[in-house]
């Protein structure tokens, strides 16, 4: 399905029904509809997942927005809820996504009940505006060994977690289809979605002060979710936020990843089913 909202139109997709809305927006989803956030209709929330605009079968952009992305992807969820009717909802975001979700809080409180960030920091203001993941998968964007090597290495992450499984042989068979799924989608990535450099969320903030200082401005309730492995995000941080944000908390699975909401399926479906439910 697709919505306009201001220049752009957005793919999305719905689960569940019902007035207790949660919105989340990516650059995309998991590939079979499984798990985090689909997963969460079965708690009896109204789901809707969005594509964003630059990605996939969103409106594409050629351009560079410089430090202006995050705003633009956080507006275009606002502007997505209105559009819908949806007055009020719930926000989760997994890593960029929960990135756009920060954005969201700040810019738009107003129509939030609450936010849930997977794996989200927000990052630290060392070590520059880019992370180096991001660098080196802008720089692959005209080398077709560089994009094959990305692919191969896509595969690969999701073949970990099928070993990870091996005992189940349900998610072993599912993780092994994604790996090959998730191989052909990045090759299919045009030139244009590999060089968008988003930067870090919050990047016109230039001091771990000034983010200490915005966050504190935060009134809605956050959950902040990691996995002690993360290389990406190390759990530091999301453990400084909780000091400033009134009503937050965290929570670290030890035996997880960036991709905690694979790691943890289960238990991160029931956290925020269980966070979200007072919230309406």
């Amino acid at each position: 399905m697709y919505q306009t909202v201001r220049d752009a139109t957005l793919y999305y997709n719905e689960y569940g029904s019902g007035e207790k809305y949660i919105l989340s927006s990516q650059m995309g989803f998991d590939l079979d509809e499984t798990g985090w956030p689909m997963d969460l209709a079965d708690e009896g929330f109204h789901v809707f997942t969005i594509q964003i605009r630059g990605y996939g079968k969103s409106t594409h952009v050629q351009e560079d927005l410089g430090g202006e992305w995050y705003n633009i992807w956080a507006d275009d969820v606002y502007e997505f809820a209105q559009r819908q009717g949806i007055q009020k909802f719930f926000y989760t975001g997994q890593s960029h996504g929960a990135g756009i979700g920060w954005h969201l809080v700040l810019r738009h409180p107003q129509v939030l009940v609450g936010f849930a960030a997977l794996v989200g920091g927000p990052h630290s203001r060392k070590g520059g505006e880019t992370s180096p993941g991001r660098l080196e998968t802008i720089r692959s964007a005209g080398d077709p060994e560089a994009r094959k090597k990305s692919a191969e290495h896509t595969k690969m992450h999701f073949l970990a977690f099928a070993e990870k499984f091996a005992l189940n042989p349900a998610l072993k068979a599912e993780f092994e289809q994604k790996a090959e799924k998730a191989y052909r989608e990045e090759l299919q990535r045009t030139v244009e979605e590999v060089k968008i450099n988003p930067r870090k969320p919050l990047s016109n903030l230039k001091t771990d002060e000034e983010v200490y200082q915005e966050l504190s401005k935060i009134n809605i309730p956050v959950l902040m979710i990691n996995g002690q492995q993360d290389k990406m995000v190390p759990v530091t941080d999301i453990i400084w936020p909780i000091e400033v944000i009134k009503n937050s908390k965290c929570v670290i699975y030890h035996n997880a990843g960036h991709d905690v909401h694979y790691d943890c399926r289960d238990d991160v479906r029931r956290e925020i089913a269980l966070f979200a439910s007072g919230l309406f």
